[in-house]
């Protein structure tokens, strides 16, 4: 070889630079939680606005909120002031502990826990006496295309914020 060009990583100047972003990633709580609160955000105004899952599509209507023209899974508010987060160091949590919030996640079918028949009241008066209750999957919590393009931003806010200093 006639001529050669021998680079390390000091001579660089990147030595520094890895060692920032290698002490960054150690304990990644702030970051998790900065994830946390995007998706938090996100699921909650997919239950308070928008209507539709993280892949975008619009749930199926409720009797109810057909009959007096209100959100899905938007009755009281409960489900959607619920929705928390909680950030480790290496992960993020986002969720509810709202008894009913698995069967509007997932879907399902409602029957008697005691006796043959389920009975409700209908909005406006009336009631139905029922064997079992269909309940459609109106998933509200995941990651939506949208969520991806906001959590890759923060994760490079983040680092570059760590190296940066």
């Amino acid at each position: 070889m006639a001529v050669t060009l021998i680079a390390n990583l000091e001579l660089m100047g990147m030595k520094a630079v890895i060692g920032a972003y290698a002490a960054a990633g150690e304990d990644l709580t702030p970051l998790m939680d900065m994830c946390g609160a995007l998706l938090e955000a996100s699921t909650k105004d997919r239950i308070r606005d928008t209507n539709q899952s993280p892949d975008g599509v619009p749930w199926s209507p409720s009797f109810r909120s057909v009959f007096d023209g209100g959100k899905i899974l938007s009755d009281s508010g409960r489900l959607g002031d619920s929705i928390t987060h909680i950030a480790g160091p290496n992960s993020v949590e986002v969720g509810t502990n709202v008894i009913y919030a698995g069967i509007h996640q997932t879907g399902g079918i409602i029957q008697a826990k005691a006796g043959y028949a389920l009975a409700f009241a209908f909005p406006g008066g009336g009631f139905a006496v029922v064997e079992d209750v269909s309940i459609p999957a109106r998933p509200y919590l995941g990651i939506s295309t949208e969520d991806r393009g906001d959590l890759t931003a923060a994760v490079v806010t983040y680092f570059d914020s760590k190296v940066a200093q």
